[in-house]
């Protein structure tokens, strides 16, 4: 089933996208000393670098101006406020005139980064590796490692990870002067996201470490919230909590001291995610409240869609239906688009689930039919995004190729044959995928079989006691039936009444009757044979069948379980309580017939009703 995560990624990659915004020196972009102090301070306080900004002199060049449009939108992206810092990196480079200039290439790199963050990594990937090989062709090794990074995270993005690998490794390997603002240290957290996204936390966890100590060395404080995030959240998945935890709530302070919300919100969702794991609800309630509050400051619709869905989450779990759909509903209300599909899914799942609590089947079968058609839309956005993906990389392959051919004519023989390994290449991807999209619906049949049961068990089981209902325990007595007489075998039927339950409800209330009945569903349960046969027929009538089982061996079993009906009251605080039984008992293989054995058994309860309750009646049956 799809996950509404997709926005959940950038609390982790936007530590190190602040990182970008200052990785160029005076000496290999246009900034003033002014300039390159903001740069700095933004790795430590965003906001404070907006603030700036925001009081600065009006009266400026049209190159500076353009200068504070990609430090507004660096800024802005480290708080990830993705389509703010899009708006003004395209603010930027519409005031620069020529595109041969390291400044051009800093606001595309910027404008890409605000894309990625909004989810269109595929349509800017061809701009960020222009701008990559243009800070090569110039040897502005500043704008090469912007732009590796770049590279790198839209590649995460389009699950490219292998991708994203090679240019994180490029960077990490590369010399960084002692006095430059881009260091092995950036690269080490770049490459434990990598990692963190394969799933190989041992490797993200050491990478992570080395940022870690990296950061606080250098006083770093945004990064080191950051890092401190992807850390704690590792070692969770790595199940160990007792590290985890403390390094995600150190995070979460780091970031409100420096007034990044959504910094602390992704903090305390990620711990609240472990205590609901936990069964710690009221501890987990109390984070998501905090992360909502925070999320909802941000304008983060996604995430306040993720929070309400765990707090509905956490309301199923302690069996308050009503309040899971308040929660649903509020985050069904945030939904504006359909590239909020995932997210639908994900809500009408849990709703399936709370109305099932409630005991609205039909709400909870037409939640799950309307999320049958959404996964079916699901599915072909994915693949439409997969195939467009591959339709992206194949068509730069073949502009590289062309390139290269045009360059050098004695090589062609051999670009050919390198051309038809990658064909290969995507042949072999494409069959991958389809595997993969394959086993998704796989999973996708069996889970929707696992509700089916779930469902049918529901609509079979008394909620009040834990007994069978009425039609389910007549459909399993009539087979139990014909199986004894085709087999010869014993088969005892009892139907039994609680004696005077009408005075305890009048006496103590329809509450303290409802616990009678519970407690007595469950003495039954623990009582007799998984093979008995025990169901609720009527309101203080039960039908209990022992198949395999003389009537006489019943009334032994019977009687046992009707003395310890005497600790009942007790169990309930109420020494008061003096709980007895009635019952009909009558040997079923010797009945014409269900409706027989059950009048016959009936027939008996009504004897021990008119003779003073509170004892067994066998059924005399006629030769």
């Amino acid at each position: 089933m799809p996950q509404i995560v997709r926005p959940f990624c950038f609390r982790l990659r936007c530590f190190t996208f602040s990182i970008l915004i200052v990785c160029c020196s005076v000496q290999s972009a246009p900034w003033q000393s002014t300039d390159t102090l903001l740069l700095k301070e933004t790795r430590v306080n965003p906001q404070h670098v907006l603030d700036t900004l925001a009081a600065a002199d009006t009266t400026q060049s049209t190159t500076q101006k353009a200068i504070q449009f990609y430090i507004k939108s660096r800024a802005l992206d480290a708080l990830i406020l993705h389509e703010k810092a899009r708006q003004s990196a395209m603010a930027g480079l519409s005031l620069v005139d020529r595109k041969n200039t390291p400044l051009y290439h800093y606001l595309t790199l910027a404008y890409a980064e605000a894309m990625d963050g909004l989810g269109h990594a595929e349509n800017v990937l061809k701009q960020a590796q222009t701008s990559l090989n243009w800070a090569k062709q110039h040897g502005n090794d500043e704008l090469i490692d912007y732009g590796l990074s770049v590279n790198g995270y839209l590649n995460i993005s389009l699950n490219h990870f292998t991708d994203a690998l090679r240019y994180f490794q490029q960077g990490y390997q590369r010399q960084h002067p002692s006095n430059g603002l881009f260091q092995q240290g950036d690269f080490a957290g770049m490459l434990a996201l990598v990692y963190e996204y394969r799933q190989e936390p041992t490797d993200a966890i050491r990478y992570y470490l080395e940022a870690e100590k990296y950061y606080r060395d250098n006083e770093m404080t945004l990064e080191l919230a950051n890092t401190l995030f992807g850390l704690g959240k590792n070692y969770v998945s790595s199940n160990k909590l007792n590290d985890g935890l403390p390094l995600l709530l150190q995070s979460a302070n780091l970031a409100l001291d420096i007034q990044d919300l959504q910094g602390a919100a992704y903090s305390y969702e990620a711990i609240a995610a472990v205590l609901i794991d936990q069964a710690k609800f009221d501890k987990a309630g109390a984070f998501l409240d905090d992360a909502l509050n925070l999320f909802a400051q941000a304008e983060n619709p996604f995430m306040q869609i993720k929070v309400l869905v765990e707090k509905a989450t956490i309301a199923i779990a302690t069996h308050s239906s009503n309040e899971a759909l308040n929660f649903l509903a509020k985050a069904e209300s945030l939904i504006d688009s359909d590239s909020f599909l995932s997210q639908r899914i994900a809500i009408n799942d849990l709703r399936a689930q709370a109305f099932a609590l409630a005991n609205d089947y039909q709400s909870a079968y037409n939640a799950l039919a309307l999320n049958r058609k959404n996964r079916i839309l699901w599915h072909k956005e994915v693949n439409s995004k997969q195939l467009l993906e591959l339709q992206t990389r194949f068509e730069l392959q073949q502009q590289q190729t062309k390139n290269a051919l045009l360059e050098e004519q004695n090589l062609r023989q051999l670009n050919q044959i390198k051309n038809q390994q990658k064909i290969k290449h995507f042949t072999i991807l494409l069959i991958a995928l389809l595997f993969l999209v394959t086993v998704l619906l796989l999973w996708l049949f069996v889970n929707s079989k696992r509700h089916q049961k779930r469902l049918e068990q529901l609509a079979n089981t008394d909620t009040l006691t834990g007994l069978l209902t009425r039609r389910k325990t007549l459909e399993d007595a009539e087979q139990q039936y014909h199986l004894a007489v085709r087999h010869h075998t014993s088969f005892a039927c009892a139907i039994i009444d609680l004696d005077h339950f009408k005075q305890i409800n009048d006496n103590y209330g329809h509450q303290t009757g409802d616990q009678v009945l519970q407690l007595f569903g469950s003495m039954a349960l623990k009582h007799f044979r998984q093979t008995d046969i025990l169901g609720r027929v009527g309101g203080e009538e039960f039908l209990f069948m022992f198949p395999n089982t003389t009537v006489d061996e019943a009334k032994d079993m019977l009687l046992r379980f009707s003395s310890s009906l005497t600790t009942l009251g007790e169990n309930l605080d109420n020494r008061e309580l003096n709980i007895t039984i009635s019952v009909g008992l009558v040997a079923a293989e010797q009945c014409d017939g269900i409706m027989e054995v059950i009048a016959q058994a009936d027939a008996a309860l009504y004897h021990t009703k008119r003779n003073g309750r509170n004892f067994i009646k066998i059924a005399e049956l006629r030769a």
